[in-house]
């Protein structure tokens, strides 16, 4: 993509989002709630691109950190005042750092180890969460301030935050950390011989994905003024996965187009089928993906 171009896609992409409230009021299935949540999770899965797109790590424990940057915000500003935006900001502070000492460990694995590690990461905060008595055990943490404008005032908040993180997505990507994560997913024995710390470049994608993903999980929180430990659970980890490799693992635009996708089947199978068809409709959106649209939605043109 050259680089004049990008600004004119970044121009339409801004005046879609703003036309997503005049489109959503109007639907039958889709809602402003509905709206929020999908760019909620393209937040979180946008932080996938530089890990699985571009180093080709996959993660299992998204929802850790996910489930941190929401707890860290209700414990924060239910029991100790914190404002809002701080706390949000602590969150993503201590997820960022957790997944950097983590990605001390888990890196010296590889392949399909690596996403077991994660995984079992990520059960065991859940368990954590239900058992520890600052995280309210199974009840969870309830009365978090809200965020105000109601849906349509959180949408234009989040909206603006994913089209900030987006832009720096992107700037990363093209930047020579992104060449460096490219050339390690792709051969990390020749990266590694041309002088490329293969560790480091892993563990900085891992932070980027475990702070969009604790932002998403702190908007979430406020949002839905809520946290218990059904936040850290492998659904939603699979779910953030999905997403992105629906809309596209090594581009920027596969984020807010897997959750418009994969958010709007849910939505369209639990109106028509019943409650618990979502995971039906995630399975479909991967399959007809891999099948039709191995580099997803945003790189059809290279099929």
């Amino acid at each position: 993509m050259s680089k004049h171009r990008t600004p004119w896609k970044y121009g339409a992409f801004v005046v879609l989002l703003l036309l997503v409230p005049v489109i959503f009021t109007r639907s039958s299935f889709l809602t402003m709630s509905t709206a929020v949540l999908m760019v909620l999770l393209a937040i979180g899965a946008l932080g996938l691109v530089p890990l699985t797109g571009l180093a080709q790590q996959v993660s299992l424990g998204q929802a850790a950190f996910y489930g941190i940057g929401g707890y860290t915000s209700a414990i924060l500003t239910t029991r100790h005042h914190v404002g809002v935006w701080w706390a949000m900001l602590a969150g993503a502070v201590v997820a960022g750092g957790v997944a950097w000492l983590l990605g001390l460990i888990i890196f010296r694995v590889q392949g399909h180890y690596l996403a077991l590690a994660t995984l079992a990461f990520g059960l065991t905060l859940a368990a954590l969460a239900n058992e520890l008595p600052f995280t309210g055990r199974s009840a969870g943490i309830a009365g978090l301030p809200p965020l105000h404008g109601g849906d349509l005032g959180t949408y234009y908040l989040f909206a603006g935050i994913l089209l900030a993180a987006m832009i720096g997505v992107d700037l990363l990507i093209h930047s020579r950390l992104g060449k460096s994560l490219t050339a390690a997913g792709d051969s990390p024995i020749a990266a590694a011989a041309s002088g490329i710390d293969i560790g480091v470049l892993r563990r900085t994608a891992f932070v980027v994905a475990a702070v969009l993903a604790s932002v998403a999980g702190s908007g979430y929180a406020h949002w839905y003024r809520f946290v218990d430990p059904s936040m850290l659970g492998l659904l939603n980890s699979v779910e953030l996965l999905i997403i992105v490799s629906v809309g596209g693992r090594d581009r920027v635009w596969g984020a807010p187009l897997g959750a418009f996708v994969v958010i709007s089947l849910t939505q369209v199978a639990k109106d028509q089928v019943g409650g618990g068809s979502e995971l039906t409709a995630y399975g479909i959106a991967l399959i007809v993906s891999l099948l039709l649209l191995p580099h997803g939605l945003a790189g059809w043109r290279r099929r």
